[in-house]
């Protein structure tokens, strides 16, 4: 899969000052995508910049800027208790459509793996069945299957399998 970033493209950790910019991002991804992500934007529309701030603090995010403008986002989260801390979880990847296909996607996978290759042995994260493009994606970054979740996520009067991916970093 050969993409290569803009070359206006800048993906870095966002920090509490970036809160107008997350919730911009967030809100965005809730609705393109209402049945990949375990929220709603019914839930979150009406939280504060403030909330949003809180978030970016207590969590890593990165965010992708085109133009300086927040076009992408992946959260990274390090897994607690004594026996799992050596796993890390990508979770709310999200590209905004006009940008997909230009290495933002990429772009903000390498970040999170670059950033759980300090603390971390290996990342997992879940993307729902249809995702085809963000599998490919994840496949291409050294993801490998190793389940399926059905029923993972409740959508209207139906239901989203996830996909269960891992990557070892021990090839970083």
């Amino acid at each position: 899969m050969a993409m290569s970033a803009p070359h206006s493209l800048l993906v870095r950790h966002l920090g509490p000052d970036d809160a107008r910019d997350y919730r911009d991002i967030r809100l965005a991804a809730l609705k393109n995508a209402p049945d990949a992500f375990g929220s709603t934007y019914e839930e979150e529309h009406t939280l504060s910049v403030e909330a949003f701030a809180k978030q970016v603090e207590a969590t890593t995010v990165f965010g992708a800027f085109l133009d300086k403008q927040i076009r992408g986002m992946a959260g990274f989260a390090r897994q607690q208790g004594r026996k799992s801390t050596h796993k890390g979880l990508i979770w709310a990847m999200f590209v905004a459509p006009t940008v997909r296909g230009q290495g933002v996607g990429l772009a903000l996978v390498e970040a999170a793996l670059k950033h759980a290759a300090t603390i971390v042995e290996q990342v997992t994260l879940k993307v729902v069945t249809d995702n085809v493009a963000a599998i490919a994606l994840y496949e291409a970054m050294g993801f490998k299957t190793y389940g399926i979740e059905p029923k993972a996520l409740k959508v209207g009067n139906g239901y989203a399998d996830e996909l269960l991916m891992v990557r070892f970093l021990d090839d970083l």
